[in-house]
């Protein structure tokens, strides 16, 4: 009897456990994948971001960078693979992202009439304005730069030194009454080499792909590497292209 209670308890045990009682795996980063792929790696996390309205970093204006690293350590075990196709994708063609956020700099349409836009336009804070100014003075802007044509095109730049997720920053620049409307760069005109990644619990799938034909235009035909990485682990899926 006692060997069949241990058996049944090891199984509920067994059952109980899913993959997120599992710890991520740390993968060590090398000093080339630092270097060469850590703007990929927050340009991938921040699609992530930008394209789920319910994921936990979307009204955060911090850069989750904890989210970054699994992102390049996920890049890294592609990279740890000995294969021709790991060769392929990080030797031959040298393929990193096609995603063109931007984390420090922001569009202003702006109601120039008022004393403190005049301000803003000529780089001068405080504005005078308070709910402008408590904004101004969060994000410490660097740089303020009316574009050209202003007032007639009533359009500033605001730069800021650090980086941010600037989602929740264009929406707190939106309920200005003193701002029209805010946006931030947010896409890329055309197409190219990329890179795609799909994360699940301790899995990720990510892409490597290289584009021709009109690229401009956004690229006729691609080639496409795909790998799955777990727990720190990545082996190599399949090759396919839409020639």
């Amino acid at each position: 009897m006692k060997n069949i209670a241990f058996f049944f308890t090891s199984l509920i045990l067994f059952i109980s456990c899913d993959d997120n009682s599992i710890p991520p795996v740390s993968v060590k980063l090398e000093p080339f994948i630092i270097e060469n792929y850590s703007a990929d790696a927050r340009q991938l996390y921040f699609n992530e971001v930008f394209k789920n309205p319910n994921n936990p970093d979307h009204n955060n204006p911090e850069l989750n960078v904890d989210e970054e690293r699994k992102v390049l350590e996920i890049i890294q075990a592609v990279y740890n693979l000995q294969s021709l196709e790991r060769d392929t994708v990080f030797n031959i063609y040298k393929i990193h992202g096609y995603y063109c956020y931007n984390f420090n700099s922001i569009y202003l349409k702006v109601n120039t009439a008022l004393p403190a836009i005049r301000k803003l336009a000529e780089g001068i804070i405080p504005t005078g304005d308070a709910e402008l100014d408590k904004v101004l003075t969060k994000y410490k802007p660097e740089s303020v730069k009316p574009f050209y044509g202003y007032p007639e095109f009533p359009w500033l730049t605001i730069t800021t030194k650090k980086e941010y997720n600037m989602i929740p920053v264009e929406a707190e620049f939106r309920r200005l009454k003193s701002v029209l409307t805010a946006e931030f760069n947010n896409g890329c005109v055309g197409g190219g080499n990329t890179i795609d990644l799909e994360r699940k619990g301790n899995t990720a799938t990510i892409i490597f792909s290289i584009g021709e034909g009109d690229c401009p235009a956004g690229c006729i035909y691609h080639r496409y590497w795909k790998f799955e990485v777990t727990n720190g682990m990545a082996r190599f899926m399949n090759s396919y292209s839409n020639y």
